[in-house]
């Protein structure tokens, strides 16, 4: 089965999740609403039952006062028939209480029973995301040929050309797929929650807690995936910095993020260099982030050496570890959308060199250069 197939099964699946999650909003909401009201009618019901407890003690005090044998005045009953009638009020509101009650405890139960498939399909709802956020891969994708018209220009510069736009519209098409599937998702469900939020304060302060951890949860989910995207956008890169800089700042970050690798860097740049072009800042760092990091997630490394030099007209960079390496035939055979793909069109087209090896044995070695006065 095909990427794109599993894909149309995933939008298949998340939709179905989607209407039920939707469903189920709709119904806590409701039910929500439902127990509040009856709640309330127990509310009036005790107020009422203790206005006329307090009647009832009225006129029992009056019935039951003593009164003198010379007294001329006669009770005609008409206090007993009023309390009489208390009573009976009473015994009424009694009754209709407790059938609230009974009532209120069944709608309860059936609330935890939405709860649960409510917890249910947002874990649901994680994993899809989770499956979504994976970059779509098309088994036949490699298996075409480019074709070119005579033109001044050469076939491998033009086939060059056309890779770096394709990888280009690959890397807006998963920005926006993470926009659209993490960013707006996360938002849609903060807002269900709050929504169900209001109503519980007042009727469910222990779901209450619970629902603001999962807001507080999807908001740092939030948070992630915005922190995601400016990163596949080369966001924070900062090309008013000098390069160095730059990368002292980067391999510090990397430092505390891996406190368990050794790193060993040596930085070396020219001090007559006062100026560099903001492309070669821009993707040094591009290159080196994706080797430092095929290294940090697949190598299994004890230690990774880096090595930088920034002459007046060159860039030399070299990045050794020494973990597991690939299968010597893996980089060649990496999808065109892969990182390895894009670092060796962005050393083409910066006119540069790359050698790379690799051993399963000895880990990996990476070493580019381009100048940089042309």
């Amino acid at each position: 089965m095909g990427s794109s197939e599993n894909i149309d099964t995933l939008e298949v699946i998340e939709l179905a999740n989607k209407d039920m999650l939707d469903y189920f909003n709709k119904a806590f909401l409701n039910h929500l609403e439902d127990i509040q009201s009856v709640k309330t009618q127990i509310f009036e019901i005790d107020i009422k039952t203790d206005e006329l407890e307090k009647t009832k003690d009225l006129y029992a005090f009056k019935s039951n006062s003593k009164k003198s044998v010379f007294s001329p005045i006669i009770s005609d009953g008409s206090e007993s028939e009023r309390g009489k009638i208390i009573s009976d009020q009473l015994s009424s509101l009694a009754d209709a209480r407790e059938g609230l009650i009974m009532r209120l405890r069944s709608m309860e139960i059936r609330l935890g029973e939405l709860k649960k498939h409510l917890a249910k399909l947002n874990d649901a709802s994680d994993a899809i995301d989770a499956l979504k956020s994976m970059p779509a891969q098309d088994d036949d994708e490699d298996d075409f040929e480019l074709l070119y018209e005579e033109s001044g220009i050469p076939a491998e510069l033009i086939a060059h050309g056309k890779t770096v736009l394709m990888q280009s519209a690959y890397d807006k098409a998963v920005a926006n797929a993470l926009l659209d599937k993490k960013v707006k998702d996360s938002m849609d469900s903060v807002t269900h929650k709050l929504d169900a939020l209001s109503y519980m304060i007042s009727s469910d302060p222990a779901r209450a807690k619970v629902t603001l951890h999962e807001i507080n949860r999807s908001a740092k989910k939030l948070i992630s995936a915005i922190d995601e995207v400016q990163t596949r956008l080369d966001y924070e890169l900062d090309s008013t910095k000098s390069l160095k800089t730059l990368l002292e700042d980067y391999l510090n970050e990397q430092k505390q993020a891996h406190p368990y690798l050794v790193f060993n860097t040596d930085l070396t740049c020219d001090e007559s260099v006062t100026s560099l072009a903001p492309v070669y800042s821009i993707y040094t760092m591009k290159l080196i982030g994706i080797y430092l990091d095929n290294a940090l997630k697949h190598a299994n490394a004890d230690s990774i050496d880096i090595r930088f030099m920034l002459t007046p007209n060159k860039i030399e960079v070299a990045i050794d570890d020494d973990g597991d390496g690939m299968e010597p035939d893996a980089p060649s055979k990496a999808p065109w959308y892969s990182s390895l793909k894009k670092a060796e069109e962005i050393i083409t087209l910066l006119g540069g060199e790359l050698h790379l090896s690799t051993d399963l044995d000895q880990g990996t070695k990476v070493s580019f250069s381009y100048y940089t006065n042309n």
